[in-house]
């Protein structure tokens, strides 16, 4: 008997009509999943509720106020922001609960000094991550996609900017590429993240004092732009130009000197993340800017957000477990030093994974996520040595930096340059 399309569509469809009456049913009176075999099919029922846009205020350059210095113990040399991209509650509460056993923690989660941030961006309560990154290191709110330029066009100094101004050094180090939103928001402005060519140039003239992260040649969108591409082909002499060490290979920080630009290939086995384990390159980086009068260092991971991203639960243990070894390297050598404030956050909360179900006796959990994308939630903060009393309690992103600048005394801070973005 000949293959009739017809048939077999119909077919098709009464086995689909079939298995949504089941799942129907079932979540209607007995729960929201229906498991068939492996197969398994949820049920989630969204509600809509009424949403008042934020009234955000953005003052003119000249109102910008120096901050109130409210420090009852000594002012750290240094700030070491350790971030890891879309690490909601969540994920540090699962991470803590399966990498170990139930009863450790995690390097991070080991200090009293705990805060919550809200992350909404001014044109969407579900941010992303050059809004967080902007609000984090500017002290003002922008839209979605903007890279330290608010919705108005007003340009925003970030901490970096203000840190080299009262003599900080300053360095970024992410698993990501250079020119990815989180680190260019200490590096760069842009009225998009798209613009990778223009973000990436600059990085090279920002004067940022140690640079370590991706080339992102394994991005699709960033192949496309030619600019990109060409600045990344010539990385050895544009940056020899502006005065760095450029190394283009993992082994090559063993002796790697400032400034130092460190613009690494893709991962072999993860095309979007770059470099070596983010505990080595914490190292080195620690390492180099420690000889210097005081500095300001961003470390990221963005292997959480990734793995997030496509709900895959074993990779984002994968990049809490990465993240939490630089968590506990550095909380090593800053506590050797004694004057050095630690501050572990996110951006944001990606994907919103919850574990339904560990069962000791077959040792697995299940995993359910909220979404693929970012959710609006909290995200923590967890603060380690002097100053870390400032960073407790639920606050805005907006606040993070700003408290930054009030304990290493960055008067001026937060700013809006006189600049306007087209």
């Amino acid at each position: 008997m000949g293959f009739r399309p017809g048939r077999f569509l119909v077919h098709a469809l009464v086995t689909l009509s079939v298995l949504a009456l089941a799942l129907f049913i079932f979540s209607f009176f007995g729960g929201n999943a229906l498991v068939v075999g492996n197969l398994v099919l949820r049920a989630q029922t969204g509600n809509s509720y009424p949403l008042t846009s934020p009234v955000v205020s953005h003052p003119a350059p000249e109102q910008a106020v120096d901050p109130d210095v409210t420090e009852s113990g000594p002012r750290p040399r240094n700030v070491v922001v350790i971030l890891g991209d879309g690490m909601g509650v969540n994920a540090v509460s699962a991470a803590s609960l399966i990498l170990d056993r139930p009863d450790t923690s995690l390097a991070m989660t080991k200090t009293p000094f705990i805060g919550l941030m809200s992350t909404w961006a001014t044109d969407n309560l579900i941010p992303d991550s050059a809004s967080t990154a902007t609000s984090m290191f500017t002290g003002f709110k922008t839209r979605k996609k903007a890279i330290g330029i608010l919705e108005n066009g007003r340009v925003a100094r970030n901490l970096f900017e203000a840190a080299r101004e009262h003599g900080f050094a300053t360095g970024v180090v992410t698993t990501s590429a250079l020119a990815d939103a989180t680190p260019a928001a200490l590096t760069a402005h842009s009225d998009s993240r798209d613009n990778y060519g223009e973000i990436l140039e600059q990085v090279f003239n920002s004067g940022t004092d140690l640079l370590i992260g991706g080339d992102w040649t394994g991005r699709r969108k960033a192949r496309r732009i030619d600019r990109y591409m060409e600045i990344i082909a010539n990385a050895e002499q544009l940056g020899a130009e502006r005065g760095y060490t450029v190394i283009r290979q993992p082994e090559g920080l063993d002796a790697a000197s400032l400034p130092l630009l460190a613009l690494f290939p893709p991962r072999p086995d993860i095309p979007l993340q770059h470099g070596p384990a983010l505990a080595s390159s914490a190292r080195h980086a620690f390492r180099l800017l420690e000889k210097t009068q005081g500095f300001i260092l961003l470390i990221e991971c963005e292997v959480i957000d990734e793995a997030a991203h496509e709900n895959d639960f074993s990779r984002v243990i994968d990049g809490m477990r990465e993240l939490d070894d630089a968590v506990a390297l550095i909380l090593d050598l800053a506590e050797r030093q004694g004057d050095t404030l630690v501050l572990v956050a996110a951006d944001h909360d990606t994907g919103g994974p919850a574990l339904v179900e560990g069962d000791y006796a077959t040792g697995r959990v299940d995993v359910r996520w909220a979404d693929d994308h970012h959710i609006s939630a909290f995200v923590p903060v967890f603060a380690f040595g002097p100053g870390a009393e400032n960073f407790t309690g639920v606050f805005d992103n907006t606040e993070f930096a700003i408290e930054i600048a009030r304990v290493l005394d960055l008067d001026g801070f937060p700013h809006l340059a006189d600049t306007i973005e087209n």
